[in-house]
């Protein structure tokens, strides 16, 4: 099971991680989890090699729950060290570089060497200012969590080896598979602009209004396994686009239904999906104009970028009938 030079650890977050893993032929010895929701799916492929680690505790409002959570998580580390020092690995593949939890796994002795696999759009692009994401580790510090360079997006990739599959392309993700039915609709991958306040309740409305009136095909929504489905049905209900349930991902989605169009704000989603001559960016219709200009800013971006709605349309005018 361990290569040759001795057992591998590997820390997959998401499903799409999980993916990296399998159709990269990692089979690592360990796996490393921390939520519960990775539980099953990691189970069915790696039975018997799971390694929970939890995860930090999240403060609420009042400053008595901040205080807890903060006590939780100074404590939290050293727990997670003591699970790990009976292991010696040969390397351990990570996915994430700027968590405080990843930065902390990488000062341990017995991890080996550290693999940085890619992440999807945020391993390529900084989508938010750097400005958000210090203030964003200047909380998480506050609150007990892992301190050393939390303020800092990226790790030193010159010391870790890294894998994606735009750039250096020695990573592969294969393509969902061929689906067994059409639709001859606009896919639009949801992401939780709302949820992390990245994008007001009123501004998102009005990208959905903008986009439904532009699509000249009926528009279905997919959303993210973590926006609040019933906020937003409710933001849904005055457009006429359909809301589709998605209760086991993008990709096992993409495997039943072949879309005309795909179109996201951001979603890495977007490029997992391997369709890119039927692909839409669209942050600025969610007035994300930051983004935008990042997302048109990457070379080796496999999708096109549309501004408004007269962009969508022309786009979407452009496209062959059916899926």
């Amino acid at each position: 099971m361990a290569d040759r030079a001795g057992p591998v650890a590997a820390l997959p977050r998401s499903r799409l991680h999980l993916q990296f893993l399998l159709d990269n032929a990692a089979n690592p010895d360990v796996v490393l989890f921390r939520d519960e929701t990775m539980r099953a799916p990691l189970e069915r492929h790696f039975a018997g090699r799971l390694l929970y680690l939890g995860r930090e505790t999240l403060p609420g409002r009042g400053l008595a729950s901040f205080a807890a959570a903060r006590r939780a998580n100074r404590a939290y580390y050293p727990a997670v060290a003591a699970l790990l020092a009976p292991h010696r690995f040969a390397r351990t593949i990570l996915f994430l570089e700027g968590e405080p939890l990843e930065r902390f796994l990488q000062t341990l002795p017995g991890l080996g060497a550290i693999e940085l696999w890619e992440d999807g759009l945020s391993h390529y692009v900084d989508l938010t200012s750097n400005r958000w994401y210090a203030a964003r580790g200047l909380v998480q510090a506050a609150a007990g969590f892992y301190p050393r360079d939390i303020t800092r997006r990226r790790i030193d990739r010159g010391r870790v080896t890294v894998r994606d599959r735009f750039e250096r392309r020695n990573l592969v993700l294969h393509a969902p598979a061929e689906p067994v039915s059409a639709r001859d609709e606009l896919l639009l991958i949801g992401s939780p602009l709302v949820e992390d306040r990245i994008v007001g309740e009123t501004r998102f409305r009005a990208a959905l209004a903008v986009i439904a009136a532009a699509s000249p095909r009926p528009v279905r929504y997919l959303p993210h396994p973590r926006e609040d489905v019933a906020g937003l049905a409710r933001r849904l209900a005055a457009t006429a686009i359909t809301l589709e349930p998605n209760p086991e991902g993008l990709i096992a989605h993409a495997g039943r239904y072949r879309y005309t169009a795909y179109a996201a704000a951001v979603s890495t989603g977007l490029i997992d999906l391997g369709r890119y001559e039927r692909s839409l960016f669209v942050p600025g219709l969610f007035g994300l104009r930051r983004m935008a200009r990042v997302l048109r800013g990457w070379p080796a971006n496999p999708v096109t970028v549309v501004d408004d709605g007269a962009g969508l349309r022309r786009a979407m005018a452009a496209l062959p009938a059916g899926a």
